[in-house]
């Protein structure tokens, strides 16, 4: 599957397979590694990650990846990789054309044009730890930090005049099928262009000599010839083509609104609750590098389940992963890189500045996937304490400057203490009653998860949000598969299932409460140090599927309540 945008008057080489590899180890600064005399005595497939193999498991440190690619000679390229991790330097023939320090982020980089054919690509790639080099990756995250290349990688032969790199569709007004395009054109670009609109195979719009404006972006509005809604009900999605020269682009988009009434998330301006679970890219076999069939089982299983919404756990999503529930009409909430970040990190430029940049590339990779409803940033930060402030001001500041059309949240661990609810459309908040529970000697606390949601609500409603949705965007117990005791007790199945029934019956029962996203949808791997005392197996267990997305009894108790909720109208 390659990657989209699609850009069909372009050559495009899909450069996923095995290429060469080698592991370097710990290298002093992978940014001064010399190439001479790199010895690849190894293969490895892209899209993956090195340490989910079994000769790697576990390594940190510096590797090499390497192919060829066949191409016009004289025609100037451009790399696309849709994520990587956690830092990597990328080469073509030897020159460096970048370094990308934003994990899971989609990135371009371009290269210049050559007179040979056989171009080689060359890609360094680190998985250490440092807060220099990958400000948003940190050791203590309760998912496992893998090194490799997670997404396709493709070779574009790019045209001699104008360059596309991507149009923008929003809706204008629903009811008349009318969007709104932002066609972006990478530098250097003329002072004048043509464009060419069809949506749906169908022309609607020209424009000539118009000027692109200091970033490169050319505005305009169009009508959708035939234009019907998406919603959850009847995903239905329509096809816009813009040419530019001999460059074209073509996307996917969906005529929906999103927006707040009565303390509920609506689509269209029905209100939808929002049942699902949150969900990391993880697979013990091949990390947060899922093949195409992996994700769309998951995405089975949770139609099976009768979900729909997802939260991309914690970090950019994979757009086939996004493909596929733009088609199966699953909301999505899309969080930026982030994971129980403290008050000093808040205070670090370099750390302010990957977050504004990886949140920003976000929006804009994902900016046409009409399932995104929900735009998110830092979960867990300390969001309770003064420190937090500016950070989190800038980010819903920036989201909203790129994209009004869909809502602004962030997952709290401080309900009754927060400082920045008012920053957000939706609260979302993440609670563990009755797992991390206030009663220590009681074996199963069940008791306490009804009374501490009912706490939240109240909180909130005096605090001045009870016009806000009030999202559980985390609340679970963990289960280890298989383990069945008399006691039913913390990490028996029979305990999560209990646990679960509660969370999902009060839910669905409660009109204040906008959905929940379960923790977690599968386990994972977590800590590899000493932190995975407090995780059974080194994984995060809390999954209704184990890693191998084998059901637990939870899961048939989650399928009758999600399944008995009525679907909301088209």
């Amino acid at each position: 599957m390659l990657m989209v945008p699609g850009f069909p008057g372009r050559v495009v080489h899909g450069l996923d397979g095995v290429w060469d590899f080698a592991f370097l180890g710990d290298t002093p600064d992978p940014a001064q590694t010399d190439l001479v005399g790199l010895a690849f005595g190894d293969r490895m497939a892209v899209p993956g990650c090195f340490d989910a193999t079994p000769a790697y498991a576990g390594r940190r440190g510096t590797a090499a990846y390497r192919t060829t690619v066949s191409v016009t000679p004289g025609i100037r390229g451009l790399l696309r990789c849709g994520g990587l991790g956690m830092w990597a330097r990328v080469f073509v023939d030897g020159v460096p054309l970048g370094v990308i320090d934003l994990p899971y982020s989609g990135f371009t980089l371009p290269v210049p044009a050559a007179a040979h054919r056989e171009r080689e690509v060359l890609v360094l790639v680190d998985n250490r730890f440092d807060a220099n080099r990958v400000p948003l990756m940190e050791p203590f995250f309760d998912f496992y930090c893998y090194g490799g290349i997670y997404r396709s990688v493709e070779w574009h032969e790019l045209p001699s005049g104008p360059v596309i790199d991507g149009v923008e569709v929003a809706v204008a007004d629903l009811a008349a099928g009318t969007v709104r395009l932002r066609v972006r054109l990478l530098a250097p670009w003329p002072e004048r262009v043509d464009l060419d609109v069809t949506i749906d195979g169908v022309p609607v719009r020209e424009l000539r000599n118009a000027a692109p404006d200091k970033e490169g972006h050319v505005d305009c509005t169009a009508t959708v010839p035939d234009p019907t809604p998406w919603s959850p009900a009847r995903p239905v999605l329509h096809t816009c083509s813009v040419r530019c020269g001999t460059d074209r682009v073509t996307e996917r988009f969906g005529l929906r609104t999103v927006g707040v009434r009565d303390g509920l998330v609506t689509i269209n301006g029905t209100a939808v609750k929002l049942l699902g679970y949150c969900r990391h890219e993880a697979h013990p076999q091949f990390g947060p590098a899922l093949p195409l069939q992996q994700l769309v089982q998951d995405l089975q299983i949770l139609r099976d389940l009768g979900c729909n919404f997802v939260r991309g756990s914690h970090y950019p999503q994979d757009p086939r992963f996004l493909n596929l529930c733009d088609e199966a009409g699953i909301l999505v909430f899309e969080e930026s890189l982030g994971w129980g970040q403290k008050p000093e990190h808040f205070s670090r430029s370099g750390f302010h500045d990957a977050q504004l940049r990886q949140t920003r590339a976000m929006v804009r990779n994902s900016f046409n996937h009409p399932c995104v409803v929900l735009w998110g940033f830092l979960n867990e930060g300390a969001s309770h304490t003064p420190e937090s402030r500016t950070l989190y001001a800038d980010l819903a500041a920036e989201i909203r400057a790129l994209d009004r059309s869909r809502l602004v949240t962030y997952a709290s661990m401080h309900p009754f203490d927060d400082r920045n609810f008012d920053l957000a459309d939706v609260i979302s908040v993440n609670t563990y009653p009755g797992w991390y529970a206030q009663d220590r000697n009681t074996p199963a606390p069940c008791d306490e998860i009804v009374p501490r949601l009912t706490a939240i609500r109240q909180h909130l409603d005096r605090h001045g949000f009870a016009d806000k949705p009030l999202l559980i965007s985390e609340i679970g117990a963990g289960a280890i598969y298989g383990w069945h005791d008399p006691l039913e007790a913390h990490w028996t199945e029979e305990y999560q299932e209990r646990y679960l029934d509660i969370v999902c019956r009060h839910v669905c029962e409660n009109p204040r409460l906008a959905g929940v996203a379960l923790w977690q949808f599968c386990d994972c791997r977590t800590y590899a140090g000493a932190m995975a005392l407090t995780r059974p197996r080194a994984f995060n267990n809390k999954g209704t599927l184990d890693e191998y997305r084998r059901p637990k009894l939870a899961y048939r108790t989650v399928k009758r309540h999600f399944g008995n909720v009525p679907p909301e109208p088209c």
